[in-house]
Formats: C-alpha cells, structure tokens, sequence
C-alpha cells in the first residue's frame, strides 16, 4: 500500500500539498490515508481518474487531488493501495467540479 507521501511524490505534487489541515467533519475510514489540502483547492482526496487511467501505465501518473465532495458524490474504490474514481476531466481544462465542491 502507497502512503499519502509516497503518492505525492510519485505524482509530483509537493508544492501543491500544504500540510497540517483536516477535513472539518469525518471521513470514511477508507479515505483517511488519501485526505490533502492543496494549495489552489483546499479540501481534496488523491485519486486515479479511473477514467483516464491507460493500462500498462504507472496509475499515479493519472492521480490528482480532486475535492472532497466531488469525490463522495461519483463515488469511489481503493485498489492496490490507491484511491480510484471516474470523476468529469476534459485534458484541455482539468477537472470539472460542481459549484460548492471546492471546500477551503
């Protein structure tokens, strides 16, 4: 199993990550080890879009922090230690959030 720091290593994301923060209501257990706070989207969970996900690939080149909200609401599962969900991308803009996702 990846560890929260290891999986922002691998996805290069440290300057993006600040740390020290917590969600301000309770998580389901599963999502504990994936909960950051980014600098730019506040609350948010690691995860593999699963929908852009290539097999053969390295997942975490495919993991982004996406809102907490977002991430509750598509729904989600862990596997192989990483935290996957089919969540709205366009590659050209990012991730696409609902008004009120993004929690700072």
């Amino acid at each position: 199993m990846s560890s929260r720091e290891e999986i922002i290593r691998e996805a290069g994301l440290e300057p993006w990550i600040l740390s020290g923060r917590a969600y301000p209501r309770p998580l389901p257990d599963d999502l504990i080890p994936f909960y950051c706070y980014t600098r730019d989207g506040g609350h948010s969970l690691l995860v593999v879009l699963e929908n852009e996900y290539r097999a053969g690939q390295k997942p975490e080149r495919f993991v982004i922090p996406a809102p907490v909200k977002t991430v509750l609401r598509a729904g989600y599962h862990v596997k192989d230690g990483l935290l996957w969900s089919t969540l709205p991308y366009r590659p050209d803009s990012g991730l696409v959030v609902e008004e009120g996702d993004v929690e700072f």
